[in-house]
């Protein structure tokens, strides 16, 4: 309980100074002035940069310079107000200017400087409107101070003197004020740092003025506005909001009514003052009124150039959007020269791996990597190129009058220059690649929407063929591209309308006895125009395009269908095969493959899942998604063994069942004795891990003797049996004598569609 009290007072130490200090400052004009009064007012503002260092310490604002240097400026005002006191308290009359006018002075910069840290970030549409209000006031100054000034006589110091401290004061107003509209007042503490501030111009330029008139009375309501300076200043900064007085970076703070009409009105204050003073002089009014019009209109304008100018760029980057890109690209087409000595090229730049950055490190450190490609890109092209971002990690490099082999150096400068490493914000070193697509034209009427989409073409051949490289792109490309599309909506139509895609099944035999041991499925497309086309047709679209789930879906329950077919006649189950692309391994695949199983009523070990040997490469996916399944009793199969990451460990690590060696390490091996010694060595490898093996593609009598002999139990190819529809399975088992069938005789299956 003891504790929680001086915590709470603590948290409000700034009402508690307020009051006190308050207190002390009207004491001080209430009560006669003597030697002792005069000493209320020094303490008062002493205790000021004491309090606000108290405040600057306790609350630990991000950005505290500004407030340190404001405490400096009070400090020197204060030991100013020190200095002239012990003048005073002596009965001496201080110098004009003194060493208490020089420290007062300091402390009117120091303030100033601190003000305009703080303002900094408000934006320059905040310092705008901050100096359309306060022209009025600068215009009063001039009327009250200045004209005095330039009629008396003096020194060249103490005129200084006379005109610095207001014209600073208002300078301090002047930063303060752009910080509150920076902030929008929101903030108990930049309301009360603006007050205080006012209140000092205020008093300044009431002092000078009546200081030139004689008429200045000490321990009057001026000395009160200079006191109220220190007392808010520092209840600024003890308050808990001083933290949040530094506004965000802002280029534009968007006009409100209020806000509209306070700058209307201040536009009007020096053409109506002629009305109810005279005489006036013609020039501060003139001369003030024109600048506060002619802000007032900069500040109308702002916004709209603003807007403009974010609706051609991108918020992140700064960087050119595609809208303004498609203009750029209109103007450079239009300016070709007709005798084709240049073009126009496009490079189209995708950023490769940035997915992995923003999935581990989030996507703030994503961001700041796109704006550090983007600053390298702009660095790296020529002065008159155009670097946009389209979104994403997608970039567009628009080079207008360039030939071919400057736009190949270009390519080169962009990829070479974006090597080099990024440190991130775990402290890890990025090295970029980009995978970039280059079309130049020289035609004047081409579409730049399709020129863009070409290079995009070209882009993604690029990281096909590896990544961190440039393809140029051809017609070909272009004809590759549409048939994808087109390839794409025809498949995903496909999908909807059953019939059109369809199971075929290829035999797989023992090798040793002639047995048939189980079947796979191949899935076909009876594609309306092209005919039937085989998996290597539609797959890779299914792939791309997301929808390979769907086709591995429609596979496995067709498949599955024949199967429970097939039973059903034979009263055996034929073990079926069916391929799953590595597209789809997640943590769904065994659910689904599970519930296909129970619609069928088709036993877990009647059905093989065979993935290609690249789809090993994520071993944490793969245990995820196929771990259940091996553990239900579905076998497993590596596909196409040798073609990709070779290594029998990732196999051995997974409890995979069957090796299928891809028919490059098959085809040949009865005539060439290293292929047949790497057959032997698959071989070898898969019976060491308890695994069988399967030869796929064959198609030489001589190559199955020596699959026989390496020991290879299993082998399938259009030597011995084309793939065939599910009907003719039923007619291949039915030549089957208790489920056997011989070699030669599966030859007269291989015709079949």
């Amino acid at each position: 309980m003891g504790a929680a009290q001086p915590a709470g007072l603590l948290r409000h130490l700034w009402l508690i100074y307020l009051v006190v200090a308050s207190t002390a400052a009207v004491a001080y004009v209430l009560v006669p002035l003597n030697a002792a009064t005069r000493w209320i007012y020094v303490a008062v503002n002493c205790t000021a940069p004491i309090a606000t260092w108290y405040g600057l310490v306790r609350h630990t604002p991000r950005r505290r310079t500004g407030w340190l240097v404001i405490v400096a400026g009070l400090a020197a005002s204060g030991i100013g107000d020190v200095l002239f006191a012990g003048y005073t308290s002596r009965g001496l009359t201080a110098p004009f200017p003194s060493p208490a006018d020089a420290l007062y002075l300091l402390g009117h910069v120091g303030i100033a400087a601190g003000t305009a840290v703080l303002a900094a970030r408000a934006g320059r549409t905040a310092f705008i409107d901050s100096a359309v209000i306060l022209s009025p006031l600068a215009g009063l100054a001039w009327i009250l101070v200045l004209e005095p000034i330039r009629t008396l006589d003096g020194t060249l110091s103490a005129q200084f003197v006379a005109v610095a401290a207001p014209a600073s004061t208002l300078f301090v107003v002047y930063c303060a004020l752009a910080l509150a509209l920076g902030v929008e007042l929101r903030t108990p503490g930049v309301r009360v740092l603006l007050l205080g501030l006012i209140a000092w111009f205020l008093s300044d330029a009431l002092y000078t003025h009546q200081s030139l008139s004689g008429t200045y009375v000490e321990g009057g309501p001026i000395d009160l506005g200079w006191m109220a300076m220190p007392i808010l200043i520092a209840t600024a900064g003890l308050h808990p909001s001083m933290v949040t007085t530094t506004p965000r970076r802002s280029a534009l703070v968007m006009l409100t009514v209020p806000r509209a009409v306070t700058l209307f009105c201040a536009s009007l204050v020096l053409p109506t003052v002629h009305l109810f003073w005279e005489p006036v002089p013609d020039t501060p009014l003139i001369l003030g009124a024109s600048i506060s019009m002619s802000l007032v209109a900069v500040r109308l304008i702002a916004p709209i150039h603003e807007l403009a100018r974010r609706a051609g760029h991108d918020p992140l980057t700064g960087l050119v959007n595609r809208s303004l890109l498609m203009d750029r690209m209109h103007l450079a087409l239009s300016s070709l020269p007709a005798d084709g000595r240049t073009r126009v090229g496009l490079l189209f730049c995708d950023l490769d791996h940035f997915k992995t950055v923003n999935d581990s490190l989030g996507h703030d450190a994503g961001d700041q990597l796109l704006i550090a490609i983007a600053d390298r890109m702009r660095a790296s092209v020529r002065a008159g190129d155009v670097v946009c971002r389209l979104g994403g990690d997608e970039f567009v490099v628009l080079m207008p009058a360039v030939t071919e082999q400057e736009a190949d150096d270009i390519a080169a400068r962009v990829t070479a220059d974006l090597a080099e490493p990024l440190r991130l914000t775990d402290g890890s070193d990025f090295f970029p690649s980009l995978s970039i697509g280059l079309r130049t034209t020289g035609d004047t009427t081409a579409d730049p929407d399709a020129l863009l989409q070409d290079a995009d073409t070209a882009m993604y051949q690029a990281k096909a063929a590896g990544r961190g490289r440039m393809v140029r792109f051809d017609a070909q490309s272009r004809a590759e591209a549409a048939l994808r599309l087109r390839r794409d909506a025809d498949f995903r139509r496909a999908l909807q309308h059953p019939g059109e895609l369809f199971c075929v099944y290829q035999p797989v035999f023992r090798v040793g006895d002639g047995t048939l041991s189980s079947v796979e499925a191949l899935a076909r497309w009876q594609h309306p125009a092209d005919g039937i086309l085989p998996p290597a047709a539609f797959v890779p679209v299914a792939e791309a395009s997301g929808t390979v789930d769907q086709l591995f879906a429609a596979v496995i329950e067709q498949a599955l269908h024949e199967q429970r077919t097939w039973y059903n006649r034979t009263g055996r189950w034929i073990p079926i095969a069916v391929n799953l692309s590595p597209r789809q391994l997640d943590a769904t695949t065994a659910e689904a493959v599970l519930a296909a199983l129970q619609v069928a009523g088709t036993p877990a070990e009647a059905l093989t899942l065979e993935l290609t040997e690249t789809g090993l490469a994520e071993p944490e996916t793969v245990e995820a998604a196929l771990g259940p399944l091996r553990r239900a009793g579905v076998k497993l199969a590596v596909d196409d063994f040798g073609t990709g990451y070779s290594s029998m460990a990732r196999v051995a690590d997974h409890g995979w069942d069957i090796v299928k060696i891809d028919r490059t390490f098959v085809a040949g091996i009865a005539h060439d004795q290293a292929r047949r010694s790497l057959a032997d060595a698959m071989v070898g490898m898969a019976h060491a891990l308890g695994m069988v093996s399967v030869a796929e593609g064959v198609e030489d009598p001589a190559d199955l003797r020596v699959l026989r002999e390496l020991g290879c139990e299993y082998a399938q190819g259009f030597l011995l049996a084309h793939p065939i529809d599910a009907t003719g399975i039923l007619d291949l088992l039915s030549t089957l004598d208790q489920n056997r069938l011989s070699l030669t005789a599966a030859t007269a299956y291989s015709h079949q569609p």
